[in-house]
């Protein structure tokens, strides 16, 4: 049933802020209301709305102003949502202990039609092929669950069971023994399964690999999360020993607990993230919680100490402006980069706005250009920060623009072309008038896929813009399938290390070009 809850100035006693100013208040005085009893951390949709899972009371939507909450009544498979999942259209999924669940912006409705199975109810041997832990739709626009019951695809009417090559020993499983926890797609677009008692299951399209504790060193055979962070290296968040990491050849584990406990064995990690800094985080998902943040050398811990409610931390996001939120047995979290701040219904804080781009210059063009005639057509948005030009600036070599190419999403060969083509012609004009065509040389272009649709590159070249030396350059890459025959491709360019605050900079930019650029319905 959808309720409506709004922000509203209740009493003197009670100041809540203006979500979108960002206002602080006094509310020590005031007991916080929290969103629900275990509340997920945000999903943001392309329109800016967070939505909100819970455990009981279905979903809870956020629009700046209000909150909304939609339940089994709205057409939701259940009240309890595991996952959410935006598709490049628009459409919502979310993953329900009833079923999977579409939103398309109007309307919830559950899928229910399977293959031929045996029907389950509760926790049996079996499970409960419509208790839905996990959605995923991999870079063939193929959709996935995992369920109770193992792990399906979906072929467009119905759901088909993928057959999986191992099965947990029932007194392994903890909730039954063809239960797959989570699925998730590598840069190489290989599948990974982690399973309830069976290890972890890698798929390439045509053959699985089983690793489990006993053949392969994984920390346990019950695998809750799944991550292959920006350096290459897995990660897999257990339920009851702790954390393991695969490079590649051998695994080894990491923040075990020193006691074994009762119901968590070694320690349980439900939450991994990277965020887009390359600083990856873990939920200590059992009572005492806390997060860690790992740089790459180090975990750092964080807990009550910063403000992080004591509960465990079953889910960590980021939104699309690069906030981290924590959802947490005790309430929802963001980091401002110190502290913790608890996002609540009667003082609903959103992130500070981390940038100001208002003196930001636009530039807008038609591709192909003149200096790069070969590129694909369609249209170019940019945003340079101040000082993007001067070499005694920080900001120096840097800005962000989307390109709009009338050509399918660009796999990583394509996009290294696209940057050759780009700055090599691009170098070549500002070097022409300075009569200095001389001293430009092919730009060298280094570029790795990072995760599906995203890339990295180190480009070394002779910069044209006011030093004529070389130069190297940091690029990030996304390419957004729009149809067949029409695609985006997002571009940060930056001379500054990956930890530097222009990176989030241009990450701002970004959705702003892109919010600036989506059409809008006429009212």
């Amino acid at each position: 049933m959808k309720r409506v809850y709004r922000v509203v100035c209740a009493s003197a006693l009670v100041a809540v802020i203006s979500s979108l100013a960002n206002a602080q208040v006094e509310t020590e005085h005031v007991a916080p209301v929290q969103l629900a009893q275990y509340p997920g951390a945000p999903l943001e949709d392309q329109h800016g709305n967070l939505w909100f899972s819970t455990v009981l009371n279905g979903l809870i939507r956020f629009d700046g102003s209000e909150f909304v909450t939609y339940t089994k009544e709205d057409g939701l498979g259940s009240d309890m949502i595991r996952d959410r999942l935006e598709a490049d259209d628009g459409t919502l999924w979310f993953a329900t202990s009833g079923g999977l669940t579409k939103y398309d912006g109007e309307s919830f409705t559950t899928l229910t039609e399977y293959e031929p199975i045996t029907i389950t109810r509760g926790w049996s041997d079996y499970g409960n092929h419509r208790e839905i832990w996990d959605v995923h739709i991999d870079r063939n626009d193929d959709l996935w669950i995992a369920t109770l019951d193992g792990v399906f695809k979906h072929n467009g009417e119905k759901f088909v069971r993928f057959p999986m090559p191992a099965l947990a020993p029932k007194e392994k499983s903890e909730f039954a023994p063809s239960m797959v926890y989570c699925i998730y797609e590598d840069r190489e677009g290989d599948l990974w399964f982690g399973t309830d008692g069976a290890g972890v299951v890698r798929y390439d399209g045509e053959k699985t690999v089983v690793y489990t504790m006993k053949a392969n060193g994984l920390s346990s055979d019950n695998v809750c999360e799944i991550l292959q962070d920006s350096r290459g290296d897995f990660w897999f968040g257990t339920s009851n020993g702790g954390l393991s990491k695969f490079d590649g050849k051998a695994f080894t584990t990491h923040l075990r607990n020193k006691e074994f406990s009762e119901h968590t064995g070694w320690g349980r990690f439900m939450s991994i993230h990277e965020d887009r800094n390359g600083d990856v985080w873990f939920g200590v998902s059992q009572q005492g919680g806390g997060v860690y943040r790992y740089d790459g050398n180090s975990f750092e811990y964080m807990s009550t100490d910063k403000g992080l409610g004591a509960g465990g931390v079953p889910s960590i996001r980021e939104d699309r402006s690069g906030n981290m939120w924590f959802g947490t047995t005790t309430g929802v979290y963001h980091f401002d980069g110190e502290r913790f701040i608890n996002f609540t219904k009667n003082n609903p804080q959103l992130p500070k706005a981390p940038l100001n781009l208002d003196d930001w210059a636009p530039e807008t063009f038609a591709l192909p250009p003149g200096f790069a005639p070969d590129l694909p057509g369609g249209s170019e948005s940019l945003l340079f920060p101040p000082g993007w030009r001067d070499p005694d600036s920080e900001n120096f070599w840097s800005y962000a623009f989307v390109m709009s190419i009338d050509e399918q999403a660009p796999g990583i060969q394509r996009v290294q072309t696209l940057l050759e083509l780009y700055y090599d012609g691009l170098m070549a004009v500002f070097a022409s008038s300075k009569d200095k065509e001389s001293l430009i040389k092919p730009a060298e272009i280094v570029i790795k896929q990072v995760k599906p649709a995203h890339y990295e590159a180190t480009m070394h070249l002779i910069d044209a813009f006011a030093t004529f030396e070389p130069r190297d350059i940091r690029v990030l890459i996304e390419t957004v399938a729009d149809g067949e025959e029409h695609s985006f491709v997002h571009i940060r360019v930056s001379s500054q290390s990956e930890g530097h605050v222009i990176w989030k900079s241009l990450a701002a930019a970004i959705e702003r070009i892109k919010k600036e650029n989506t059409p809008t319905a006429d009212p």
